[in-house]
């Protein structure tokens, strides 16, 4: 089982709160690095791509996909 199906969206914000809150981690990591941020970033990847909601070309949930890999990356490299 992919780590997308195994994410909860039980009450769930909507996919645009999360796309959202996205854009401020983006911005907080990029004005303060840490591993910290960049695992939420990673978390919030994972709700927005669980999202039943989420509906995006299958290039742009590739894209996404990538993304969340990078940032699992950036925080476990700490």
């Amino acid at each position: 089982m992919t780590v997308e199906g195994r994410v909860s969206t039980d009450h769930a914000p909507s996919p645009d709160l999360l796309q959202e809150t996205l854009r401020f981690l983006l911005v907080r990591y990029a004005r303060n690095p840490s591993p910290s941020t960049a695992g939420h970033i990673a978390c919030c990847l994972d709700r927005l791509l669980t999202h039943p909601q989420f509906k995006a070309a299958p290039n742009e949930r590739c894209t996404y996909r990538q993304m969340r890999s990078y940032w699992r990356l950036v925080e476990n490299l700490g």
